[in-house]
């Protein structure tokens, strides 16, 4: 598989000339490969959430007739940026790793803990979007001239994915720290161990509530044992700052990916849905001002999802230019999406939990990461509120429009997160344009390159799949659509 093997190859080195000390070894140190490595998943990431995630979620909506993610439609060559993006940075969080160990100083085994937590959060990323992949094998494409891994089942991949973030926990915890110039380097926490430990646990959560409906990894047991029964073993966020944000600075290295771009390159051919704009509005939402620009003058307005071929609505708000150059857009996880975490669980009676304080929590905890302040009135609006006479699921529904909204920019999780529950209620504001028999994707195909160099192992992932196609259900995938 050349995309591994060139994995194998890459070594950031324009971070790394930026963040080594010239005192110290030529070869690279984890410090130095920490930063580029995060940060290059962080832009693709961005990238890609903007062209396929918002559109699947009915975030945005393209007034470009021929790119029709909107419709439930993907080309086949876009499977491979993602692909690629994802397993060369693995590489060098590996190497993290590696490094780490073989450098025998005193407090490292602190990024040997973070390497661990990225390495569950990438992987996580890739399996969730294509089901069984390339995993014990992967990435030996240089070190062992292994170019065709096998792919590894989804269920074996979580269940090695937990483990991970066992062992993270462990080594994370210590009363080592780093010292402040290799410390600083580190571009979400400084290198505080107790920081990553507290969103390496809390990324677990948010693995094992996906996969929570499959009984074969017992992850309701492990959901309560975290939460309820050894909470001060698992310490979780507990605050904004806690959030997993890489805040960019706007300055070498770490510039929001659209600081330079031209408006129309950010927002030239896209608007908001009408979805995302009329929950807003409705619930008078505060965040939509710093989201939105006005359609006319003191009006928000979106359009469509899945529109007719040639019948391009009038486009209405559009992502705010500020954004471009927001530091908040390299969000990884945050203490939001925690809390909803929190009260999807207390409503399953995961755990013992008071589900609607954690979820005022969530809510308060997004308006605060977005500079908002919001009084009694927002939490009276029925759409809002728990109300007495509200089915569970009633309120499952309110937690994930709220969680929608919390995860904006965040990867693909609002699409994971949509195809694990189908909770949010699309198929109001979809248009008769939409293709794929009206089905939400639930993955998207393995890149070409695969397919072609890597034949014999593809072919058995793809039989596993009952084939390579957009609605091929992956192990944690109910059948919702």
């Amino acid at each position: 598989m050349t995309t591994l093997a060139l994995g194998g190859l890459s070594s950031c080195q324009d971070f790394v000339e930026i963040n080594t000390n010239p005192n110290e070894s030529a070869t690279a140190a984890p410090q130095s490969l920490l930063g580029p490595a995060v940060y290059k998943v962080i832009t693709a990431n961005i990238n890609r959430n903007l062209r396929i995630n918002n559109e699947f979620t009915q975030v945005t909506v393209t007034t470009n007739d021929n790119l029709e993610f909107h419709r439930y439609l993907v080309r086949p060559s876009e499977s491979e940026y993602m692909w690629r993006s994802w397993y060369v940075e693995l590489t060098n969080i590996k190497d993290i790793y590696k490094s780490a160990g073989e450098q025998q100083q005193a407090g490292y085994q602190i990024y040997q803990g973070i390497s661990l937590v990225l390495e569950a959060w990438v992987y996580s990323l890739l399996t969730d979007m294509f089901g069984d992949i390339p995993y014990y094998e992967s990435n030996k494409g240089y070190t062992d001239g292994n170019t065709s891994p096998a792919f590894e089942r989804q269920q074996e991949i979580y269940k090695n994915l937990f483990l991970k973030l066992e062992q993270a926990n462990q080594l994370l915890n210590t009363t080592n720290d780093i010292a402040g110039d290799k410390a600083a380097l580190d571009p979400i926490f400084n290198t505080d161990p107790e920081k990553w430990r507290k969103f390496g646990n809390s990324l677990y959560l948010r693995l094992l509530l996906r996969v929570a409906h499959k009984p074969e990894l017992n992850a309701i047991t492990k959901i309560k044992e975290i939460v309820d029964i050894k909470p001060s073993e698992y310490p979780i966020m507990e605050s904004n700052d806690d959030s997993a944000v890489l805040r960019f600075t706007n300055q070498q290295p770490y510039f929001n990916p659209y600081f330079n771009a031209r408006e129309i390159d950010f927002n030239g051919n896209k608007g908001y849905s009408d979805f995302f704009i009329n929950n807003l509005v409705a619930m008078g939402d505060p965040r939509l001002k710093i989201w939105a620009t006005e359609a006319t003058l003191g009006v928000y307005s979106g359009m469509q999802s899945g529109y007719q071929e040639g019948s391009v609505p009038e486009r209405g708000s559009t992502l705010h230019k500020n954004l471009m150059t927001d530091p908040r857009l390299g969000n990884i996880m945050n203490y939001a999406e925690l809390q909803f975490i929190l009260a999807e669980c207390a409503l399953r009676n995961y755990v013992n939990q008071d589900a609607e304080v954690a979820y005022n929590d969530g809510i308060n905890a997004s308006m605060v990461f977005w500079d908002q302040t919001i009084g009694d009135e927002y939490f009276d609006n029925p759409l809002v509120s728990f109300s007495s006479t509200d089915s569970n699921n009633d309120k499952l529904g309110k937690v994930h429009l709220q969680k929608y909204f919390a995860m904006l920019f965040t990867d693909f999780q609002q699409w994971y997160e949509y195809r694990r529950t189908g909770l949010l209620d699309f198929s109001d504001y979809i248009g008769g344009g939409v293709q794929n028999d009206g089905k939400m994707p639930v993955r998207l195909n393995y890149p070409l390159i695969t397919q072609s160099l890597n034949t014999v192992n593809y072919k058995a992932a793809v039989e596993r799949l009952g084939g390579d196609n957009l609605n091929g259900l992956m192990w944690w995938q109910p059948n919702l659509f």
